[in-house]
């Protein structure tokens, strides 16, 4: 086994500004308290990290230049610093010559091949508590029997990703595409040395190729797999993103992901006032979907501050500005004109379980005078009691625009401070309050209970959620005042 080793931020130094920051937060606004602090030191000092393994197996690198390339590399040890962990380069026969309690976690990218003899002693690591990346085509191949990826993710199948899927999007929420929100499209520059799952985890490849991420805890280590190396993105804080949620999963780490809608609800519904007062209003609709600078300031002109576009792959508002004044446009459906009955209720719920799915709006338009033929008032009426029922949050579109512009402003921060205590913070620049918003920390170690740690009393008391999984908890900050900044610390 060769080892060598890449630069990245030490861990000492790491915990010198880790200290340091809570020894301020401890004397100003008291949120950390010095027993916390003195168990901080404690465990920094017992517990020395590990670094990361870069695995370069000899037989998948026949013929090929070995060693920890920056090309390849870049992204990961960006990320890898990031979360305070060097990375090391480990050129071997195969996996089981890697000693197994010298590493956090392996990093496998396009390593193609890994035999019977890989896949045991990769069994063995995570048995032990390892963590694993595969990125790329890694474990794609076996020498005999079933692939190393189709062991450790069993019904899913893999295959090679088409010439025309140059392009990851994200479709929902998940650890591993956490800060990417709902709809973004990712950019990959070449698809030579990439994989599509029959199924994926919020993250796919486009052109309905497939699946693009998964994530699971196998006999007890954490994996994450990603169909393409995030080195191969076109953007370099997309990738940064990506890596870093894999080797936070690959180490068993909190991740944090700052919710779309009030309180953390699954989405928002729209449902068009009935009162004659609607004819009177302007048509903010964008018919073609396009959002052109001089469309928009049409619509601002004619007092709209929220515009409905057509749904199609949209999931989440997106924020403009025209002439320095904030305008949304809302994904926004029609009902089907000739749907009755339990067709016309299935249609209904299955765009809110889209919408729920992708994390998204469901906004629903129909004429007073539709509504009211055939008993579809009625309907409506059901199908709102069905959403009440499910947790949705209703509101009007200007009411929507006037919170979104608000929420977009919002940043949220993570600080890990011990193996059952993290601290979040919510900061609001902007220049109106933001109600209820919400931010979701996943923890691959899980959680059976959570709560706020005592503090200073705040204007109004967060709330906390835990997932019926123990998968996730989420905070939710009643009201966030311009200029405000807020930390909750809380105990899992």
């Amino acid at each position: 086994m060769r080892v060598a080793g890449t630069q990245g931020r030490s861990r000492s130094a790491s915990w010198v500004w880790i200290l340091a920051a809570l020894a301020v937060a401890a004397t100003s606004v008291g949120i950390v308290h010095h027993a916390s602090l003195s168990r901080v030191r404690k465990r920094a000092a017992a517990e020395p990290v590990r670094p990361i393994a870069w695995v370069e197996i000899d037989r998948n690198h026949s013929g090929k230049a070995k060693g920890d390339s920056a090309e390849r590399s870049d992204a990961w040890r960006a990320a890898a610093a990031a979360l305070g962990r060097n990375v090391e380069v480990v050129s071997v026969s195969g996996l089981g010559e890697i000693p197994a309690r010298s590493f956090s976690a392996w990093l496998l990218v396009d390593e193609t091949l890994l035999d019977d003899a890989d896949f045991a002693a990769l069994d063995s690591y995570l048995s032990l508590g390892g963590g694993a990346i595969l990125a790329g085509r890694s474990g794609e191949k076996a020498g005999a029997g079933r692939a190393a990826l189709e062991r450790l993710f069993p019904g899913h199948r893999f295959a090679e990703v088409g010439a025309g899927a140059g392009r990851l999007r994200v479709t929902g929420t998940s650890p591993l595409v956490a800060g990417l929100p709902t709809g973004t499209e990712l950019d990959v520059d070449a698809v030579s040395h990439a994989l599509a799952a029959s199924s994926g985890d919020a993250l796919v490849w486009g052109g309905h190729a497939g699946g693009a991420a998964l994530h699971l805890i196998y006999r007890g280590g954490a994996v994450a797999w990603l169909g393409v190396s995030p080195a191969q993105l076109s953007e370099s804080p997309q990738a940064r993103v990506l890596a870093e949620n894999a080797l936070s999963w690959a180490l068993r780490e909190p991740v944090l992901d700052l919710r779309a809608w009030p309180e953390g609800r699954p989405c928002a519904v729209l449902i068009e006032r009935t009162s004659h007062s609607d004819s009177k209003q302007p048509k903010c609709r964008l018919e073609s979907g396009r959002t052109d600078p001089e469309l928009l300031r049409g619509l601002a002109n004619a007092g709209c501050r929220y515009a409905s576009v057509p749904p199609e792959d949209r999931a989440l508002p997106a924020l403009y500005e025209v002439d320095g004044a904030p305008l949304v446009a809302i994904p926004e459906g029609r009902a089907d004109a000739s749907a009755q009955g339990s067709a016309l209720m299935r249609e209904l719920l299955a765009g809110y379980d889209r919408a729920e799915k992708l994390g998204g709006v469901y906004s629903l338009r129909a004429d007073p005078g539709w509504r009211a033929a055939a008993g579809r008032q009625q309907l409506y009426t059901r199908v709102s009691h069905e959403l009440r029922e499910r947790g949705a949050g209703f509101a009007e579109p200007d009411e929507l625009a006037e919170w979104w512009s608000a929420r977009s402003a919002v940043h949220a921060e993570l600080a890990v401070l011990a193996r059952d205590r993290v601290r979040v913070r919510f900061t609001n620049p902007g220049s109106a309050e933001a109600t209820g918003v919400t931010a979701r920390v996943y923890l691959p170690g899980g959680a059976d209970t959570a709560r706020v740690e005592k503090a200073p009393r705040f204007r109004a008391a967060p709330r906390l959620r835990i997932a019926a999984d123990h998968a996730w908890i989420e905070v939710i900050a009643p009201s966030l005042d311009p200029g405000a900044e807020v930390s909750y610390t809380i105990r899992f």
